[in-house]
This record gives C-alpha cells, structure tokens and sequence, in this order.
C-alpha cells in the first residue's frame, strides 16, 4: 500500500469526521466539559500547594506532579470517554444525550481511573528520563513516548465499547494499532491537516484586530480575539480526532464504517495491507 493511498484515507477520514461534527455539533460540548473540569482541577491542586507554601520535600513534589496529571488524565479520559460513547450512538442514527454519554463513561469508571494512574506514572517517568541527561535521554524518552502513545491509542474506545478491563484494555488497544497502523497514520495526519486549517481564521482575526484597534490595548484585543477564535479551532480539532478514532474502532472490529466515511477505499486498504 503506497504512502499515497494511505494519505488519501487520512483526508477522507478527516472528511468523514468533519460532515459527522458538522451534523452533530454538540459533540463539542464533551472536550469543552473536560477541559474546563481539567483546569479548574490544576489550578485548584497547585493552588493549594502554593497557599500552603510549598514543599523541600522531593517525594511530597513528585506525588503532587503525579497527583496533578492522574486527575487531569482523568478528567479528559472520562469526557473523551463519552464522546466516544456518544459518537459510535450518533454512527448508528441516534441522537444521544449528554446526560447518557457520560453516565456511560461512569460506568467505566475504574478502568478510567486505573488507566489514568498508570498514565501519569509512565508520563513522569518520562519526564524524568529526559531530564536525567542531554541528548541521550531526551532521544530515548522520545522513542518510549512515541511507542506508548501507539500502544495505547484505542484504550478509550476499548474500554468504553468493549468494557474492557484494566488487564486486557493495552492488549487490545495494542492489536488494533497494529492491524490498523496505516490507516490510524492517515487519520492522524488528516485530521491533523484539517485542525491546522481551523487555527487560520483566529490568526488572521488577530492579526486584522492589531491594526484595527487603536492605542496601546491594540495587542490585548488582539490576542483575547484571535485566541478565542483559536480556542474554538482546537475544541473543534480535538473532537474531530476522537469521532475519527472512534470510526476506525468500529471499523476495526466490524469492517463497517459510518456512511459519512467512504468505507471502500478502508476495505481496499485492509486488503491490502
């Protein structure tokens, strides 16, 4: 299967995603939930931390660190974990509710909050490899960052659509990611494409604000107008990804696609791979 082929599926997922989100623009309502709960979350523990004058304590700092990224994993897990729900509802004509989508991600609950821990744990891990050296440890933490994002790309959908369990949800995230490896590259790079072209409106907004606005509150007007024009790409960006994930889960283990994706060329591309 040529690089071409593999890039045309990409875009035609990314297609597929934006008609999906198009149709169905409340999708955007779960990011923008776990977003929000997921800042509020940080600045609430470092908060914390700070009033209470913070720490010497190296171990009392790495549980902080670890404590911070488990609840903000969380937090995203579980709202991307009901979009996901709720976008696999919407491929099969219904019309869920938000009340719905996230009582089905709370039924997942513990494979959530596992999953997010040893998340957290693997991504301070990280951190702490590629600061323990120069180029060799920010090489090697790079490749293991790399390798763990592919393995674990399917966890969520695993876990929501299969409720799968702590034990088995990396296994299976893992043989879908290599028997969809091509086709989840062509996605990524798509929807990838697609967001970028979504960041345009909000950098020309402020760009075109900056020589508008008049005085010295020029440049604040301009970063307030084209960051929340901004922000708004990226809410779209990053749900567009998850419909687009979800599509190829169901695709993987159905060999059907929604009919917003043009399920042939997936077909021809399995074959051929």
């Amino acid at each position: 299967m040529s690089l071409r082929e593999r890039l045309g599926t990409g875009f035609q997922l990314a297609g597929g995603s934006v008609a999906v989100l198009r149709a169905n623009p409340g999708l955007t309502v779960y990011p923008l939930v776990g977003g929000l709960a997921t800042v509020a979350y940080v600045a609430t523990v470092f908060g914390g931390f700070v009033a209470l004058g913070g720490s010497e304590s190296l171990a009392l700092v790495v549980a902080l660190l670890i404590g911070a990224y488990a609840g903000s994993m969380f937090l995203v897990s579980f709202s991307i974990a009901a979009l996901v729900w709720a976008s696999r509802e919407t491929f099969a004509g219904r019309t869920p509710s938000v009340s719905a989508a996230f009582r089905a991600a709370a039924g997942h609950i513990w494979a959530l909050l596992v999953w997010s821990i040893l998340s957290a744990f693997v991504g301070v891990a990280l951190q702490a490899l590629e600061e323990s050296s120069e180029i060799v440890g920010v090489i090697v933490a790079a490749l293991l960052n790399t390798g763990w994002l592919a393995l674990t790309y399917f966890v969520i959908p695993v876990v929501v659509l299969e409720d799968a369990g702590p034990t088995t949800m990396i296994q299976e995230s893992g043989r879908i990611i290599r028997d969809t490896w091509g086709e989840t590259l062509g996605s990524e790079f798509g929807v990838g494409f697609v967001t970028a072209l979504l960041f345009v409106p909000g950098l020309v907004f402020g760009v075109v604000l900056y020589f508008v606005v008049p005085g010295e509150s020029a440049l604040l007007v301009a970063v307030l107008g084209g960051g929340l024009l901004i922000g708004v790409g990226m809410l779209a960006g990053y749900t567009l990804g998850a419909i687009a994930k979800t599509a190829l889960y169901v695709f993987a283990r159905t060999g059907t696609m929604p009919g917003e994706f043009d399920e042939s060329t997936l077909v021809e591309d399995a074959e051929s791979a």
